[in-house]
């Protein structure tokens, strides 16, 4: 693993606890025991809350819809995946095996660790270099618009199945359909957490009732 110091410098923090960062770059193929699980966790919420106050701050004339939506474009594991590209993280990761990586879960394990180890204005100052100053436009809830439309055309909500789970534990695929209730059309979707397969099934749906070219 080369040496630390870099990313440190690259991140402009320095860890008073070098372990802890090394966890947050640790994937479960190399120490499930020892991996940066936990972490990510951690760093799920942390973002989420950071961009949240960060966005309702900052437009202060927007509604729910539009900060739900935008915040939604930042905490997207693609656009993480992203980030952890451009911090050229894939360097710094111990992992086992010739598995494709992504990095969005070692952005939310670093900045669970940066947490941790310095505390909220460190971690805060981390999200807004790295994270919220790349401009991005609202990232639609398909989830919720479908929801939305089902409602107002069956008066209930849609469903949700599972056709297919794939991988180990740490590194699934799903695949999903959704339906709603009297209605011939079926949306598929397939993607890294149930969350995301389901964003995609919703967003295929609406695609096949023509709705989707009122939400883009």
């Amino acid at each position: 693993m080369q040496k630390i110091e870099k990313l440190e410098e690259q991140i402009g923090y320095k860890f008073k606890n070098k372990e802890l960062l090394i966890k947050a770059l640790t994937h479960p193929s190399y120490s499930n025991e020892d991996s940066c699980e936990r972490l990510e966790f951690l760093g799920d919420i942390i973002l989420d809350a950071i961009v949240g106050i960060y966005l309702f701050k900052k437009y202060k004339d927007k509604n729910e819809s539009f900060l739900t939506d935008l915040k939604s474009a930042y905490v997207n594991r693609n656009f993480l995946h992203k980030i952890g590209t451009s911090l050229n993280l894939k360097k710094y990761i111990r992992f086992k095996g010739s598995k494709i990586l992504y990095f969005d879960r070692f952005v939310e394990s670093l900045i669970g660790a940066i947490y941790i180890d310095g505390g909220w204005r460190k971690v805060e100052k981390f999200v807004k270099n790295f994270i919220l100053k790349i401009p991005l436009e609202p990232l639609k809830d398909y989830k919720t618009i479908l929801y939305r439309f089902s409602i107002q055309i069956s008066n209930s909500p849609p469903v949700y199945q599972i056709v297919k789970e794939k991988g180990p534990q740490h590194n699934k695929t799903y695949e999903v359909k959704v339906k709603i209730k009297g209605k011939r059309y079926v949306g598929r979707g397939k993607g890294r957490t149930k969350r995301e397969a389901e964003m995609n099934a919703a967003k295929d749906i609406l695609q096949k009732f023509n709705i989707i070219t009122s939400c883009k």
